[in-house]
């Protein structure tokens, strides 16, 4: 295959998957909203997490004045505080992690959806080893067809933005949410069918 002629049809292929700019903003709100909802659930596990963390607290100081009174003994508190100590320190954990997780994973989604909206331009404006580089954070792979047409695999969370249903969503939803001025039912049937696979992603590095 002639090199230059797979290039130029990678190029074509940027310009083509390319998220047009009204539906980059309708996918930046449906985003943004499925993980203001995320995050107040999240709020309200934290909640049950301090509570738990304080009970276990009030446990942990009645142990020590019940082994202080001679009616536990040694062995029994050294297992009953190791226990105590695993269950607080991934109580902690939760509580902590929370908000920082939700920020950085909204701002990183920010910026994939902005690449996403300016990506056949980037492509455009850099160097082979660069592009190379551009190829792998976008897609898992790019397949090269015998009459030199390209179809890929984006790669996460690209798959999902790049998904037509997705974008039909996104759209959708910003009609209704302008209409009525309140988040619509859609943002549920985001989460459980069309964007589960954002959940636990890794950060990459575009």
């Amino acid at each position: 295959m002639f090199v230059p002629d797979i290039e130029a049809a990678v190029e074509d292929y940027y310009r083509r998957v390319q998220i047009p700019a009204h539906v980059l903003t309708a996918l930046r709100e449906l985003v943004a909203a499925e993980f203001d909802r995320l995050h107040k659930v999240a709020k309200q596990e934290s909640q049950a997490y301090k509570i738990e963390r304080d009970a276990l607290r009030d446990e942990r100081h009645k142990l020590m004045q019940a082994h202080y009174a001679g009616a536990v003994p040694l062995d029994l508190l050294a297992s009953e505080q190791d226990r105590l100590a695993r269950r607080l320190a991934f109580l902690d954990a939760q509580i902590n992690a929370g908000d920082i997780e939700y920020e950085q994973a909204k701002a990183h989604l920010d910026d994939c959806l902005a690449l996403a909206g300016d990506m056949h331009a980037i492509y455009m404006s850099i160097d082979d080893s660069l592009r190379r580089i551009a190829n792998q954070a976008f897609f898992d792979k790019l397949i090269i067809h015998d009459d030199d047409t390209i179809n890929g695999e984006p790669g996460v969370p690209f798959n999902v933005f790049f998904n037509p249903d997705v974008q039909h969503l996104a759209v959708r939803h910003q009609g209704r949410t302008a209409e009525c001025g309140t988040q619509t039912g859609d943002v549920v049937g985001l989460n459980n069918d069309l964007l589960v696979e954002l959940t636990g992603f890794e950060p990459v590095t575009p």
